[in-house]
Formats: C-alpha cells, structure tokens, sequence
C-alpha cells in the first residue's frame, strides 16, 4: 500500500477511536449502550488490524478492471491494444459503445457501433472509468452483500450520480479532467461497499442496522481513502474520498476535493435528502446554489451518463 500523510493519519485513528474510544465504552456496564458499543467495537477492532497490517482484501477492481489497468499501464498502449483488451468482455464493450454514444461524449448524434471507435471516443481514462463502474456493480450483487441489498443498491445509485454531476461540473466550472471526475465521483463511496461487505460476517450488526449505519457513516471516507491508496491512485483523487463528507466546498470547485464534495451534495439533493455529516447534523447545499441551473442545463447529458454507466 502506497504510505502517505493520509495513511499515517488513519493508522493513529485507529488505535485511537478503536481501542480507546469504542473500546472503553463497550467495558462500561451492560446496558444497551454499552452493548451497541461492544458490537462496534469488535467490528471495528477487526478493520484496524487489517489496516495497520496493510491487508484490506476487497474484490473490486476485478476480472475486467485488472485487464484494463494491466493494459493502460503500458507505455506504448494503443487504441487498437485496448479495443482488442475491451472487446475480450462482452459486457465491458457494450457498455462502452453505449456511453460513447451517450450525449455527453456524442453531442453531435453520430452513432457508432465498434469497441476501436468507442475506445479512440471516450479516451482511455474513461475505458478504465467504466470498467470500474462494472466491478462495483458486481460488488453490489455479490452474496456478501446480500444482507445489505437495499442499502448496496443506494450506494450504487448514489455513486452513479455523483460520478456524472462531477463529469458535468467539472468541464462547465473548472479546468479538472472530466474524465478523471467521472472515475472520482464513482468511486467516492467505495468505502461503503468495504464496510457493508465486512458487516456480513457479523450477524449482531445484520439486525442492529442503525448501527452499523452510524459506524459505516464515521469510517467510510478514510477506508475508502485507505483501498485507493493500496491502488496507488494519485493523492489528489485519495484526499477528496477521504474529505467529501466534510462539506467543505468552493463554488466554482477549485480541486478535485470541492469537486468531489460538491458532486456527492448534488446527488444527494437529487435524491431529495441532506448528506449525514456526523455530529454536524445534516449538510445540505442550499436551494439558490448556482450549481443548480448548471445542472438543470446539463440534465440530458448526466441522465445519459448514469444510463450508460448502469
């Protein structure tokens, strides 16, 4: 795993909230409290020996993804290297063609209906991009999820749309790559779908859900930060998984940590609800927020986005 500032901070925050926060208050008596507090702390306890040991163990960039990375990291990588990768997975070509005739990579209305001319379309960022959004789902529909069906399901329409608001923000407000928006948007909740995943094993948390909920809502940045930096994914990308539930945001987004922030605040006013922030209460963008009439403009093209993507 690539150690950086980040990963130094999760390790001490481990030891820290775990053992001495969680962990003192599940030795304090018996009552519920203190039980909830037990259950979190043994769930927890269990992740901080996987992190301090560098060992997440989490299948999403799978199948597909490992053969789109293991191509694109090649210097020499050509279109026709990748078409021929893209096209050895059905389900990974369709959909590629299907986004790149998509409105936002096909504003023109020219159809095209080969991997090579999808590939040489969308461009190799977004190739990696969609074979993702493929791993992710086959996340979600895994038997180790399916305790947590409804909510995976959330979590997957969620990322969805804040990957294609961050598309769409980040070529009308800012000079980030579109591209790599998309790949932060999608991916911004990873941490979620790791801690879900875990909680399966966990039979006492499968029927306290409120409480996994609180313990998925606290954790998941910094484990979503910590599986993107095992990756060896750039900082920038790491920071804003690790940051875009603090609500902190400039309009127009100046770095890809706005971005990130501002797209996960404008899917979840989509959705017609406030982002949890923890002990803030609620965050929500407020209803006059400029980004709104950017992406009333843009409808069209995110909805074309997260049915490509889907």
């Amino acid at each position: 795993m690539h150690q950086g500032k980040g990963q130094d901070m999760l390790d001490r925050r481990d030891v820290e909230q775990v053992n001495r926060g969680w962990g003192e208050s599940a030795q304090n008596g018996s009552n519920p409290a203190a039980e909830a507090a037990g259950r979190a702390f043994r769930f927890l306890q269990e992740l901080a020996s996987d992190l301090s040991q560098e060992s997440i163990s989490f299948p999403t960039f799978v199948d597909a993804t490992v053969k789109i990375r293991e191509a694109l990291k090649d210097q020499d990588a050509d279109v026709g290297r990748v078409a021929q990768v893209v096209s050895s997975e059905p389900l990974l070509a369709a959909r590629l063609v299907h986004l790149a005739n998509s409105v936002a990579f096909n504003p023109a209305g020219r159809k095209i209906a080969d991997v090579r001319s999808a590939v040489t379309r969308v461009g190799f960022s977004t190739v990696r991009t969609t074979a993702a959004a493929i791993a992710l789902e086959q996340v979600r529909a895994s038997k180790e999820l399916a305790p947590f069906a409804a909510e995976a399901e959330r979590v997957w329409r969620h990322s969805l749309d804040a990957a294609a608001i961050a598309y769409v923000l980040a070529r009308a407000l800012t000079t980030l790559r579109p591209d790599e928006a998309l790949f932060a948007g999608l991916v911004h909740d990873i941490g979620r779908f790791y801690l879900l995943s875990r909680a399966s094993k966990y039979p006492e948390l499968i029927e306290h859900r409120d409480e996994l909920e609180t313990i998925v809502q606290e954790w998941h940045p910094s484990i979503g930060q910590a599986i993107l930096q095992q990756l060896d994914l750039p900082e920038a990308l790491t920071v804003a998984v690790a940051e875009h539930e603090l609500g902190n945001y400039r309009f127009p987004p100046r770095n890809m940590t706005h971005l990130v922030t501002l797209a996960n605040l404008a899917a979840h006013s989509r959705e017609g609800r406030g982002a949890p922030s923890g002990q803030d209460g609620n965050v929500e963008l407020p209803e006059d927020s400029p980004v709104f009439p950017v992406l009333a403009e843009a409808a069209a093209e995110v909805q074309s986005l997260i049915d490509a993507l889907r």
